[in-house]
């Protein structure tokens, strides 16, 4: 038998209910705070991600699934969305929109260990936030976030830090080199190969030896320049006067090397469930200096915040109860009467938000409809046979209550739906 690729998964009901009720309030929430909806390629160049991420990162130089087209282009699945979306602004002219801010549900995909809430192909949800340099669109984003966990009932903790500019991060990154050249036979090989490149990625690496060693390393907070400094100190303390529970990491830097500034990770329990920060220069890196802009995101993962959902409360909550119903023609006659009735029943809720579900059938008999409408969990089952045709009538028989009643066909839809069912 042929079976799903590893570390990929199959989204089955109650849990693909449950996914498409999450990304339905996560776009909701964030529409109403004026982001739109953004679609990219989950397949892009190469380029993009060597440009974005940096060649060092463990995203680019370990997890990407790359391949040749038949023309022998270099693409890549996308690992991340930040830099497909900020290619897309600037292919698409939108930075002559000054303030942009756009949403994205999708697939990422990345060749690394399968593990709990931690798939080769995920879905990540997040926003970008462009054309605001000052802290306080680093607050409106980190604060909405905030409200957003809230609103599935998370209790969530925000971690912050500051990395710096290009004018005083080249200070810090010196300093880190001096400090894990002394420990370097000790660092993994990964990271003794970081020292070289970008000594910050080693703050990131989850060797326990590494770990060990970061925690005397330099703290990014002190080395920056007068104005990080400022931007830093302003966004942490409007963050803590609107409450937010902050926790400053002066060792958080985020896996890619486009941030700069803020960066930050959204925990519960102890578990990562969303990170971001300022990507000020990306802009100015995919446009190869064409085009700046100042910019601020953040990316959350779908799966870890649907099983945390699971775990911790109850799913039923989310999807609410549906109205299960199965319509039966018992003889070829009834046919073209429950047919008739399934497409007027379309018609009124087609298009329409509503919690009811209809199901057409067509069995010879009673007993064997009415053993299938209890393993769907059916709540009623209505039904036609020859003495139904007979009356010109229709039987609707109660799963729960096992009550059955007899209605005109001519006056099915006004007695079904707001007399038994209660729906207008």
């Amino acid at each position: 038998m042929v079976e799903r690729p590893k570390g990929t998964n199959d989204y089955i009901h109650p849990e693909s209910s449950l996914r498409k009720i999450i990304v339905e309030k996560i776009s909701n929430f964030f529409e109403i705070l004026g982001y739109k909806p953004i679609e990219t390629p989950i397949f892009e160049s190469v380029d993009l991600f060597k440009r974005s991420a940096g060649v060092v990162s463990d995203i680019v130089s370990k997890e990407m699934y790359e391949f040749q087209d038949k023309k022998g282009r270099h693409l890549a699945l996308r690992p991340e969305i930040t830099a497909p979306v900020v290619r897309a602004i600037i292919q698409n002219n939108l930075l002559q929109q000054q303030i942009i801010k756009l949403y994205y549900v999708g697939s990422i995909f990345r060749y690394e260990k399968p593990q709990k809430d931690r798939y080769r192909q995920a879905t990540q949800f997040g926003v970008e936030y462009l054309g605001i340099e000052n802290y306080i669109a680093d607050f409106e984003l980190i604060f909405s976030i905030y409200k957003l966990y809230q609103s599935f009932n998370l209790d969530v903790e925000i971690h912050v830090n500051s990395i710096g500019c290009k004018d005083c991060r080249p200070q810090y990154r010196q300093k880190l080199y001096e400090y894990f050249s002394k420990h370097k036979e000790n660092l993994c090989n990964d990271c003794q190969r970081r020292l070289e490149e970008n000594p910050l990625r080693i703050l990131d690496c989850k060797n326990p030896n590494c770990k060990l060693i970061s925690k005397e390393a330099p703290k990014s907070i002190e080395y920056l320049c007068q104005n990080c400094d400022k931007h830093h100190k302003e966004l942490t303390n409007i963050l803590k006067f609107y409450n937010v529970p902050l926790i400053e990491n002066h060792y958080l830097v985020r896996g890619l090397d486009y941030y700069n500034r803020t960066v930050f990770e959204v925990k519960f329990e102890g578990v990562d469930l969303a990170g971001g920060g300022r990507y000020d220069y990306l802009v100015n890196q995919i446009s190869e200096g064409k085009y700046d802009m100042p910019a601020i995101g953040f990316a959350g993962g779908l799966e870890r915040l649907t099983n945390i959902l699971k775990e911790k409360q109850n799913i039923n909550k989310f999807l609410g109860e549906n109205i299960k119903i199965n319509l039966v023609s018992l003889t070829n006659e009834a046919d073209k009467i429950i047919t008739g009735i399934y497409t007027r029943i379309i018609n009124k809720i087609a298009g329409k938000k509503n919690s009811i579900e209809v199901n057409l059938m067509k069995f010879e008999k009673l007993s064997k409809a009415l053993k299938i409408a209890d393993k769907m969990k059916a709540n009623y089952t209505l039904f036609m046979g020859e003495e139904e045709i007979k009356e010109d009538e229709i039987t609707i028989k109660n799963m729960e209550t096992g009550k059955q009643e007899k209605i005109k066909v001519e006056n099915f839809m006004i007695k079904f739906f707001e007399e038994i069912i209660n729906i207008e």
